[in-house]
């Protein structure tokens, strides 16, 4: 059994960066504009049982990348990334049971006409989502890094998180301007996967908690940008290159992983807010302000102990083979 999770680890988790034709997913070769962007993400679609019938959860996910020198400069494990709700879809506190997920990613080559693919993700025997112990946070974490030689796609690098300690250090404040990536439910694309990009800026970077779309109290950002269905699980990104005054080097990533979508707020006819994932709630009460995982939460859970057991558990299986 621990020798077939091994296999399974290497099979799904380990970026090679070093690969023919691949350049390292780094702050410096990433590409300086909203392409870079659109190529770490990806389209899930999740089938679920309610009632005995099959119902269908679709968000956006996005691929993190967690450098490892014991595998060499530039090389590391892979992540895919959504929220919670989209991997475990439930209600009222009752869990659904999940019976399939896919990810429909950009081919690097077409073929029979396509430019895109829906691969079914293989869950189970090892291979299954990892979610954060404060059960608050909706994001979940699948070690998981699909063929970079047939698929189109690159992983945003973990030293491009714009963290707490990041965001004091360069006074990134309300105001200052956030871009998402997403799935469009009304135009995915046919032939390739096209994701959608819109542009706000960050509302409440609140010091107490508040209610999240687990509906636990939990440390959120608020962003003043319109989200809708299918934008659960989108990475948010703070541009540092429209710094009120700020100036930075042309060399520089102007992008920074500030959190992750995962709903907005609700308003009724009584001009009440309250709060909603993507998946549910009417369009003509979005407020506007969309609700933000801290990227903080994501790069604690990279950084659990469960994880970096998988991450020493595949490099003793690579020393093994050496």
């Amino acid at each position: 059994m621990m020798r077939r999770l091994c296999s399974l680890i290497l099979s799904f988790l380990l970026w090679p960066a070093l690969a023919k034709g691949q350049a390292p997913p780094s702050s410096q070769t990433a590409l300086p504009s909203s392409t870079a962007l659109k190529k770490a993400v990806g389209f899930v679609n999740v089938e679920y049982l309610k009632q005995n019938e099959v119902r269908k959860a679709r968000g956006t996910g996005f691929f993190v990348f967690v450098e490892d020198q014991r595998l060499g400069a530039n090389n590391g494990f892979a992540y895919l990334v959504t929220n919670r709700h989209i991997a475990e879809p439930e209600e009222n506190g009752r869990r659904f049971q999940v019976v399939k997920v896919s990810l429909r990613l950009n081919l690097k080559a077409p073929v029979q006409g396509q430019e895109s693919e829906e691969r079914v993700i293989p869950l189970g025997g090892g291979l299954h989502w990892y979610f954060p112990a404060d059960d608050s946070v909706d994001i979940a974490v699948l070690p998981f890094a699909p063929d970079i030689q047939k698929y189109d796609y690159s992983p945003i690098p973990m030293s491009t998180f714009a963290t707490k300690d990041f965001i004091e250090s360069h006074a990134i404040a309300e105001g200052d301007r956030v871009l998402f990536v997403g799935y469009f439910y009304q135009f995915p694309g046919l032939r390739k996967a096209e994701p959608i990009i819109r542009e706000g800026v960050l509302a409440m970077m609140p010091e107490e908690k508040m209610e999240t779309t687990l509906h636990k109290m939990g440390r959120l950002y608020l962003a003043d940008v319109h989200v809708f269905g299918g934008n659960s699980g989108a990475p948010l990104f703070v541009n540092i290159t429209t710094w009120r005054g700020r100036k930075i080097t042309v060399s520089e990533y102007p992008y920074r992983l500030v959190g992750v979508v995962s709903g907005y707020f609700f308003e009724d006819v009584n001009f009440r807010l309250t709060v909603a994932t993507t998946l549910e709630g009417k369009g003509q009460g979005n407020s506007g302000i969309s609700i933000v995982v801290p990227v903080d939460e994501l790069k604690a859970l990279l950084e659990s102990p469960a994880l970096q057991r998988l991450r020493d558990a595949a490099v003793s299986r690579l020393k093994t083979k050496e």
